[in-house]
């Protein structure tokens, strides 16, 4: 391998530190300090994650940031009674949502393909199908860019949707996980031993 090969295919590899800070040793935090998280961190990590892969450019994925108390309020009276208390102790509390209309952006995202525009509002069963797996899809860059400025979160998918989305969301907005956010705790993070994971013997298979 020469060396203008070699320096291609590492340009994109992280080093231990960085896998361990977004993968190996990061946890799904169920407590978390009292510093407040600067909204401008949630705006970088945005940043970041635009750039992730989906389909067609497309970005499907809002995120509301239910900063005040009564957004607040809005998100944990939405959610399960064993998620209340969870969410009430984290600093932040983001909505990830999908936006019904996200091709009415499309000469953001598509500015060779004007045609994008018409098709998606032509089809509106293939719409909400792509708004919601881009919008998941998106989510996922979305959580490793906040590791990546140094924040803790836990996702939690058990909540009621329609009362949250009648009580904070735009119009068009529909969520879809609540994102409990903050600054881990020094020492023991609380999140108890880590669970197992499915080893890629059970999870891949080669065909």
């Amino acid at each position: 391998m020469t060396t203008a090969n070699l320096s291609a295919s590492t340009l994109f590899s992280l080093d231990e530190d960085a896998r361990a800070a977004l993968f190996t040793a990061a946890r799904s935090a169920v407590a978390f300090d009292d510093r407040e998280v600067d909204p401008e961190i949630v705006v970088r990590a945005w940043d970041l994650a635009k750039f992730g892969p989906t389909s067609n450019n497309t970005q499907p994925l809002r995120v509301v940031v239910a900063r005040s108390e009564a957004a607040r309020a809005a998100v944990i009276d939405a959610a399960m009674p064993f998620n209340k208390p969870r969410l009430a102790q984290a600093p932040l509390i983001l909505v990830a949502a999908h936006d019904d209309r996200f091709h009415d952006h499309h000469e953001i995202w598509a500015p060779g393909a004007p045609e994008l525009g018409a098709r998606f509002e032509a089809n509106p069963e293939m719409r909400a199908s792509l708004a919601h797996s881009g919008a998941m899809l998106a989510l996922g860059y979305l959580v490793i860019a906040l590791r990546a400025e140094g924040l803790a979160l836990r996702p939690y998918g058990g909540f009621d949707k329609a009362a949250l989305d009648a009580s904070l969301m735009p119009e068009g907005w529909r969520s879809e996980v609540i994102l409990g956010v903050g600054y881990p705790t020094a020492g023991d993070d609380q999140s108890g031993d880590r669970r197992g994971r499915i080893p890629a013997e059970i999870g891949i298979r080669e065909l």
